[in-house]
């Protein structure tokens, strides 16, 4: 087989799941919190995909304890979050 092209591009993966539905292709997207009926959804394992989302803060202001508790989690984990 040839490799695949991307033909779409989005942010938002609500109108990607439609993809599929109109005979426009095969959408790589996150499991969805809900399985959709009449949708297959196929595990990819390789190559790894990465996502890269950034973390921000308003500097002197008191974190509630979940928040404390996030940014210590993230902070922690700096880099290893990311694939090697």
């Amino acid at each position: 087989g040839s490799p695949p092209k991307a033909a779409w591009e989005g942010e938002e993966a609500g109108p990607l799941r439609g993809v599929p539905g109109g005979g426009r292709g095969a959408p790589l997207l996150p499991p969805p919190a809900v399985p959709r009926p009449g949708v297959v959804e196929l595990t990819v394992t390789a190559p790894r995909a990465a996502r890269e989302i950034g973390v921000a803060w308003l500097a002197g202001r008191a974190d509630t304890p979940p928040v404390a508790a996030f940014k210590k989690f993230l902070l922690s984990r700096r880099g290893s979050l990311l694939p090697s």
